[in-house]
């Protein structure tokens, strides 16, 4: 039987390309304090000796890593964009996407510091040139102030990662609710509860910052109703109660599906009963022991995944736009309130 085959190890290849070995590990990691020149000579040395990277070495370095007592904390920035430096703070998700990132950042031995690209002077070159000259590599950019924002950073210097679909260019790597799952999470609560006409309102800005993936999951959903339990649903360019009122009387709905604070205290108003004669679900502000039924986006979880996401890109030093930008997608979770009905409670009242 033929002996196993020997491990081939750093200390090899720096001995086959004569360096020493934390170059060689500084390289292999595509460290930009290599000269590329050298990071090259030494991929080319890896192969010829058939090196392979142990995922049990890999997982053991990252455990001790972790675990390791941190004297110093690197920065990332939370780059926002809206016009008030504090204006992102009034979107209470948006306000817990930072909160569930700055928690995991700190556990991972980072500091997340808020970056704001237009303060007084500020060009997109200067902020390229504060962030790196301040040695920020990792950047989360959060949400836009409204859909299809482009952005002209200098890319090629940072890790970066957007929360959310807002950021139109260029194309980075995405954490985001699944918007899609999430509506067809509450459609399917309200089916269990015996709702047989779900309608859907919502404003036409908020549906195309999430691409268009609310209306798209309710339309999906809406087919697997009886043609007659299938409503129109209400796209608003802006709130308008009259128009809900109109709405609520030709389409007849006996729940409703909407990210519109407006819509409870309207229903209210023109003399609904909720939910006795109207269930209502929301979407994004709903937590529990609160008043309003619907689905959570796990705002937290979604930030903490974005932190997650970028402390990998900074590990293997990926910079820059990527050329196949992925998107990480986070299940919401329906929590029960005061605006639909308990399950069977229609099969009951029978």
């Amino acid at each position: 039987m033929a002996a196993p085959r020997r491990r081939i190890t750093l200390r090899d290849i720096a001995l086959h390309a004569g360096c020493h070995f934390t170059t060689v590990s500084l390289a292999l990691r595509d460290r930009p304090e290599i000269p590329p020149e050298t990071r090259e000579r030494i991929r080319r040395a890896a192969d010829e000796l058939g090196y392979h990277p142990d995922p049990m070495l890999a997982s053991l370095s990252s455990y001790r890593h972790e675990h390791r007592p941190r004297r110093y904390r690197a920065t990332l920035a939370w780059v926002t964009n809206f016009p008030g430096r504090d204006d992102w703070r009034e979107v209470e998700i948006y306000a817990d996407y930072f909160a569930g990132a700055r928690e995991r950042a700190k556990t991972l031995g980072f500091h997340l510091e808020e970056f704001w690209l237009r303060a007084d002077r500020m060009t997109a070159p200067r902020a390229s040139q504060i962030l790196a000259a301040r040695g920020i590599a990792g950047l989360v950019i959060a949400p836009q102030p409204e859909p299809a924002v482009e952005l002209d950073l200098q890319w090629e210097k940072f890790s970066a990662i957007a929360i959310g679909y807002s950021l139109a260019r260029p194309a980075l790597h995405m954490v985001c609710p699944n918007q899609y799952r999430c509506i067809r999470l509450a459609f399917d609560h309200l089916r269990r509860r015996d709702y047989r006409r779900v309608g859907l309102v919502m404003l036409g800005a908020s549906d195309a910052r999430v691409d268009h993936n609310w209306l798209a999951g309710y339309l999906v959903a809406r087919q697997e109703l009886p043609a007659s339990g299938r409503l129109d649903p209400l796209i608003l360019d802006r709130w308008d109660q009259a128009e809900f009122g109109r709405w609520l009387k030709r389409e007849r709905p006996d729940a409703i599906i909407s990210k519109c604070a407006e819509a409870l205290p309207a229903l209210r108003a023109l003399g609904y009963l909720v939910p006795q004669q109207i269930g209502a679900a929301f979407l994004t502000e709903v937590k529990p022991s609160r008043e309003k039924s619907g689905v959570s986006e796990m705002p937290r979880e979604v930030g903490a995944a974005a932190i997650d996401f970028l402390a990998g890109m900074l590990h293997r030093n990926e910079r820059g736009v990527p050329d196949q930008c992925r998107r990480l997608l986070i299940e919401g979770q329906w929590f029960d309130g005061r605006t639909v009905r308990p399950p069977g409670a229609e099969r009951a009242a029978r």
